[in-house]
C-alpha cells in the first residue's frame, strides 16, 4: 500500500522524510510517497484534484491507497477524499480546515491570502518566513519541521496562497458527513485550540471521522511530537491493512 503525503504551506515534500522512514520501518508492506505540490502549475482545486487522480491511478494501477495531508495539504486531502472516496483505503488529515461557511469569512480570508501572495512576490523571503512562524496558529512554537530556504520558490508559494486559499475551497463538511467510506483520522495538537475544535466538530458530525489529540504539540503536530504522531498514525494504518 502507498501512503501519499501532502505538505503544508511554506513546506516541501522533503518535510515528510523522517516520518516516512519511521512508518516504512514499522510496516514492510507500506511505501510512503511524499508529493511535491509544486511540480505542476495548478489553476484550481479541481485542476489539482484531476491531475493528482491521474498520478495516483497511474502509479497504483487502481489499487486503493492511503492519503495523509497536513494543513494546506490536509485541505487538499479532504478534497480528494470526498470527490474520489473509492480510490482510498483511508485518510489522515492533520490540522486542516474543512471549509469556510459565510461569504464574509471567505472575503476576509481571500484578502489576507492575496496580500501574502503579493508580499511573497515582492519581499524578502526570510523575513516573511520569520513573520509566518510568529502567527498565532503556531501556538508560540518555533518551526521544527525540515525547511531549506534554498528549496523554496517565492513565486510558486505566492501562487499557492491564491489558488489554494481557503476562500476558494468549498465547505466540505456536508460531503464529509455523508461519507460511508473510507475511514478518516483527524489529528490536532493539544495546544492547537482552533483545529482541535474543528476536529471535535468533524468527529461529532461525521460517522467516518475519528479525532485524536496529540499531547505536547501545537499546529505542526507531525514534527513537534513525531513519536506520538507516528504511533497514532501506525494504529490507523494497521486497522486499514487488516480490513483490506
Amino acid at each position: 500500500m502507498i501512503i501519499w503525503c501532502l505538505h503544508g504551506s511554506l513546506q516541501t515534500a522533503a518535510v515528510w522524510n523522517a516520518i516516512g522512514h519511521a512508518i516504512e520501518t514499522k510496516f514492510g508492506s507500506v511505501q510512503v510517497e511524499a508529493v511535491n505540490l509544486y511540480e505542476n502549475k495548478y489553476e484550481s482545486f479541481g485542476h489539482w484534484r484531476e491531475q493528482f487522480y491521474k498520478k495516483v491511478e497511474h502509479q497504483t494501477k487502481g489499487e486503493p491507497s492511503l492519503l495523509l495531508g497536513y494543513s494546506m495539504g490536509g485541505r487538499l486531502a479532504m478534497d480528494a477524499l470526498v470527490n474520489y472516496p473509492g480510490m482510498w483505503s483511508g485518510g489522515i488529515v492533520v490540522g486542516a480546515d474543512s471549509g469556510l461557511i459565510s461569504d464574509d469569512a471567505r472575503t476576509n480570508q481571500l484578502q489576507k491570502d492575496l496580500e501574502w501572495a503579493r508580499r511573497f512576490r515582492t519581499e524578502d523571503i526570510q523575513e516573511l518566513l520569520n513573520e509566518w512562524d510568529s502567527l498565532p496558529v503556531f501556538c508560540g512554537r518555533s518551526n521544527c519541521a525540515r525547511r531549506e530556504i534554498s528549496e523554496l520558490d517565492s513565486e510558486k508559494i505566492s501562487r499557492f496562497f491564491d489558488v489554494f486559499s481557503k476562500a476558494r475551497q468549498g465547505n466540505m463538511l456536508p460531503m464529509l458527513s455523508k461519507l460511508k467510506t473510507p475511514p478518516l483520522l483527524y489529528i490536532s495538537g493539544c495546544d492547537d485550540i482552533k483545529y482541535t475544535k474543528i476536529g471535535q466538530g468533524l468527529d461529532a458530525s461525521c460517522l467516518q471521522i475519528r479525532h485524536q489529540i496529540i499531547p505536547n504539540a501545537g499546529h505542526r503536530v507531525p514534527w513537534e511530537n513525531q513519536d506520538a504522531f507516528v504511533s497514532e498514525v501506525s494504529v490507523f494504518i494497521d486497522s486499514v491493512l487488516k480490513n483490506e
